[in-house]
């Protein structure tokens, strides 16, 4: 079997993890790492060296430019948002690229998500955003759960951001409830954006809601100057779950006596989640994350009334 071809392009934190990842897989891979910055490129060959997995016997390539006149069976873009619509538009023009994975908060531009849509089409490339808590066994497990029903969704804590962990959670409810119409309430939120951790991008603090076609509602609380974990609590007229992600536990209760049960489980890391992504595009020609159109839908809906609330001209998230 000949060697697949993958390449990663940005590989800060998210991508690194990325990369981390491929070590495992069996299939000989030709590897190739873009990143502008040669201090991400060396933290990445660590964090893939680092790596105890065995797999096949790969080739690695470490370079600052993009990759050129390449056929890649997969391509995953992990930068921040701001160039990632422009690093699409380059990496196709200049390569053949089959399957293609997506960081999130796709486009800082609302009119890239319909241009890099018909580009996507005109390329026939598979397309999928990396929203991965669907892929988790936990959380896929709450299908069964909660599949068709009005749930109410609660999101609080401040261990990651409003606006950068929003469409994680917006995409899961989409996957539990099968719903894809949606209304973003903002009228709760902070008047002002704060400063991101990441250099050049903003955060949201406040409350926020979404409306979901089928009555379901998410609440988002995200104060300030909270230091608290992150806890999900997710509950329908007849059960009710209270996760603690940081603990990997759950406290369920259920109808008739809503007596309280502690689960216990594992959230696999990036750095495993794309091992099984890969595996599965190689084997199956698919994933289990969600396609580009069904992501690029739900960003616009949950992003356009920030972005109006705001006044801005675009979403400075990622």
């Amino acid at each position: 079997m000949g060697r697949k071809n993958i390449c990663i392009i940005g590989v800060g934190q998210i991508g690194s993890r990325h990369l981390q990842a491929l070590k495992a897989i069996k299939t000989p891979l030709e590897i190739w790492v873009a990143d502008q910055s040669k201090n991400s490129l060396k933290t990445a060959k660590e964090r893939y060296e680092s790596m105890n997995t065995s797999g096949g016997e790969h080739v690695l390539h470490y370079q600052n430019e993009l990759p050129k006149n390449s056929v890649f069976d997969i391509a995953i873009i992990a930068t921040t948002s701001g160039p990632r619509a422009d690093i699409t538009k380059r990496l196709l023009k200049n390569n053949k690229v089959k399957y293609l994975i997506l960081e999130k908060i796709l486009f800082q531009n609302k009119n890239d998500y319909a241009e890099i849509e018909k580009l996507l089409a005109k390329h026939k490339v598979k397309t999928w955003v990396n929203c991965p808590m669907r892929m988790m066994p936990f959380y896929a497990g709450l299908k069964n759960e909660f599949d068709d029903k009005k749930i109410t969704y609660l999101l609080y804590g401040n261990q990651s951001g409003l606006a950068t962990d929003l469409i994680h959670h917006v995409d899961f409810i989409y996957f539990l409830i099968g719903s894809s119409d949606l209304k973003t309430d903002t009228w709760l939120l902070d008047k002002k954006l704060k400063d991101s951790k990441r250099k050049g991008y903003s955060e949201t603090t406040g409350s926020l809601s979404v409306f979901f076609e089928n009555g379901s509602q998410l609440i988002v609380r995200c104060d300030d100057k909270d230091q608290s974990p992150k806890i999900i609590e997710i509950f329908d007229e007849e059960k009710r779950y209270t996760i603690f992600e940081s603990q990997g536990k759950a406290l369920v209760s259920r109808t008739p006596d809503w007596k309280l049960e502690e689960l216990k489980f594992d959230l696999p890391y990036q750095s495993q989640l794309t091992t099984t992504l890969v595996r599965d595009l190689f084997s199956r020609g698919k994933c289990d994350l969600p396609t580009y159109k069904e992501s690029a839908k739900l960003h616009l809906q949950t992003f356009e009334p920030i972005r109006k609330y705001f006044k801005l001209k675009y979403y400075p998230f990622t």
